[in-house]
């Protein structure tokens, strides 16, 4: 039943990641900067988090005097990576729109986070993890090849690429950094702290070039929503289940948030994914599937 609630707290999470996609579209289209869009969403989200903090009982409240140097470093570098990674993937979605950006975005991470297992001794290099990360290159080479081929690129769809790889990056980092969260610390002490910090680095950042606004109820309506559901509830939930599972799994569970994108602005937006990009998410979901095996395998030996 553990396994089965952290299972549905990634899932939960990876689904309002997908529907907040096109939310963010939206308020981009309609004038708000990336950068403002991000500080507004770890903003509003840290009223709710901020009050399930102090509802947890006194004696696991994981009070910042009672963290270790350490563990401060964490939660604060985890926080910064998370403010990077939605940074990045908004100004991505600014270039190309709402699906391609999304499953850039959370297919390449879990390669990262073998990659950084293996560099920093989590687990052996192996055939199947050479074979899996093999894979997951094909299929990012396949998502994000233009439709008219590698001839002269669309303007803006390099760049767009490379702010999408640069969110996988620091969503690994966010992966890796909520799975190995100490214990004593609750996930909603976790997601406060990290988001405050998020939230800082992206004023830091916003405001030297001026904060853009939402006009009209629908914009904030839709900023409300990108605050609450897809920061403060989505976080706490993946927070909530990525310690109880191993990063592998925990990023392997968000891959349900490009499918939900995808279909979104394919019945939304009329933004299909060309057959090539479908291809290039299977072989991504087939690297993920054999890396999956091959933890189970190493934890039977």
């Amino acid at each position: 039943m553990s396994a089965a609630l952290a299972w549905g707290g990634v899932l939960l999470a990876g689904a309002l990641w997908g529907g907040g996609a096109l939310v963010a579209q939206f308020l981009i289209e309609g004038g708000i900067a990336p950068q403002s869009l991000s500080l507004a969403r770890f903003a509003l989200g840290l009223p709710l988090l901020w009050w399930l903090h102090w509802r947890t009982p006194a004696s696991a409240h994981g009070r910042w005097a009672d963290l270790t140097g350490r563990e401060r470093l964490q939660l604060l570098a985890t926080g910064a990576a998370m403010a990077l990674n939605v940074s990045c993937w908004f100004v991505g979605i600014s270039h190309l729109g709402a699906a391609l950006p999304t499953v850039i975005s959370i297919c390449c991470a879990p390669a990262i986070v073998a990659l950084v297992s293996v560099l920093r001794g989590y687990e052996r290099f192996g055939a199947r993890l050479l074979a899996g990360l093999l894979l997951a290159l094909a299929g990012v080479l396949l998502l994000v090849m233009p439709s008219a081929g590698w001839g002269p690129l669309a303007p803006g769809h390099a760049a767009g690429v490379a702010w999408s790889l640069a969110s996988a990056f620091c969503y690994a980092m966010v992966v890796l950094g909520n799975a190995r969260m100490p214990a004593r610390v609750p996930a909603a002490t976790a997601s406060a702290w990290g988001m405050t910090a998020a939230a800082a680095c992206m004023l830091a950042v916003a405001w030297p070039g001026g904060i853009t606004w939402p006009e009209g109820g629908a914009q904030w309506l839709a900023v409300g929503y990108t605050g609450v559901v897809t920061t403060s509830v989505a976080y706490l939930a993946f927070a909530w289940g990525a310690r109880r599972l191993s990063p592998t799994s925990a990023v392997i569970g968000t891959l349900v948030e490009p499918l939900v994108a995808a279909l979104l602005a394919a019945a939304l937006l009329a933004q299909p994914m060309a057959p090539r990009q479908w291809a290039g998410a299977v072989l991504l979901a087939g690297a993920m599937l054999l890396l999956v095996r091959r933890g189970r395998s190493a934890q039977a030996d």
